[in-house]
């Protein structure tokens, strides 16, 4: 249970080290950033589960969430519920599938859940339809990419590295 708890915090502190290349590297465009970063993030919360077969690598994407916040790439603070409920359905979904091919569907159930609870919070608050728009951009399609992405990195990368349990 130790050594769990222990690969639980590496990956925990290795996805925010990754959401953090954006103030370490500012001048990476936008799109670049939000495809390049949540491709990677998706990765580790991926191979969290898969690495420990634990449930509570799902509060690595709960936590995550935070950090956009803080960081300022999550602009209003009701969205952190929404991105952490997508992020950990994401990463229970991967870690229950990983052996079927509903595992892709992880990415779906992620962007339905962060889509909707931006249509949601949207409707609860009053913002620039300049800011409207860029929200529920980044919690479309650009989400059924990144965890695409991230599940296929994810695949390569544990054929590759040992499992710790």
């Amino acid at each position: 249970m130790k050594r769990t708890w222990t690969l639980l915090a590496m990956f925990l502190a290795l996805a925010m080290l990754v959401q953090s290349i954006r103030l370490f590297i500012p001048m990476i465009p936008g799109p670049v950033n939000m495809f390049l970063i949540g491709s990677l993030l998706n990765t580790i919360m991926v191979l969290s589960i898969w690495q420990t077969g634990s449930r509570w690598a799902a509060m690595i994407g709960g936590l995550l969430p935070f950090g956009a916040f803080a960081q300022g790439q999550l602009p209003i603070i009701w969205m952190i519920p929404v991105v952490a409920g997508g992020n950990m359905a994401f990463t229970l979904w991967a870690g229950a599938f990983r052996q079927s091919r509903l595992l892709y569907l992880a990415p779906v159930v992620k962007t339905v859940i962060l889509y909707g609870g931006t249509l949601a919070v949207l409707r609860l608050i009053h913002l620039p339809e300049a800011m409207i728009a860029v929200l529920l951009f980044m919690m479309s399609w650009p989400q059924l990419v990144t965890g695409t992405v991230g599940i296929v990195l994810a695949r390569k990368m544990s054929r590759r590295i040992p499992t710790f349990l």
